[in-house]
């Protein structure tokens, strides 16, 4: 019996450390918040034939907003991956970088004529910076109308 007991005080000490683990101990932490922006200059590059092609490139750079107050910037810039003009569609995929006080969140995603500019898309929220660090979650990005894109960011941490 007294050569079992180191063996079971150890396994009994290793399943204590085991459940008192940071990753069973952590609930992540889930932070929504919406920002606007306001279009400062934006570029296209044509590639290919002229006119609406695949690989076409966008870049938009913004102002981004929160009550009014200038609080950072949204830089966004798509590619054309797919396009029927025939039925006047295109489909594209973009990536975002954001910057805030504290840090830069970064989205990407795929948006289609039948969104861009009407209703609400979503991007994958796929890292950060700083107080963003580590962040996941969604973007939701409503710029439908004349007014200003509002980007709704749901992070989890």
């Amino acid at each position: 019996m007294r050569k079992l007991l180191p063996i079971i005080a150890a396994a009994v000490a290793a399943l204590t450390l085991i459940s008192l683990s940071p990753a069973s101990a952590h609930k992540p932490e889930r932070h929504a918040f919406t920002i606007t922006t306001k279009v400062i200059d934006q570029a296209r590059a044509d590639v290919g034939e002229p006119g609406p092609s695949r690989g076409d490139v966008s870049v938009i750079t913004e102002d981004a907003y929160r009550d009014g107050e200038k609080v950072g910037t949204s830089d966004v810039w798509c590619t054309t991956v797919r396009l029927d003009p025939v039925k006047h569609f295109f489909a594209a995929q973009c990536s975002n970088t954001t910057v805030l006080p504290g840090g830069q969140i970064t989205t990407q995603g795929y948006v289609t004529s039948d969104e861009i500019e009407k209703v609400p898309f979503k991007q994958a929220i796929t890292g950060g910076t700083g107080v963003y660090r580590g962040a996941r979650g969604e973007l939701t990005v409503d710029e439908a109308g004349d007014g200003p894109a509002h980007l709704t960011f749901d992070v989890t941490r």
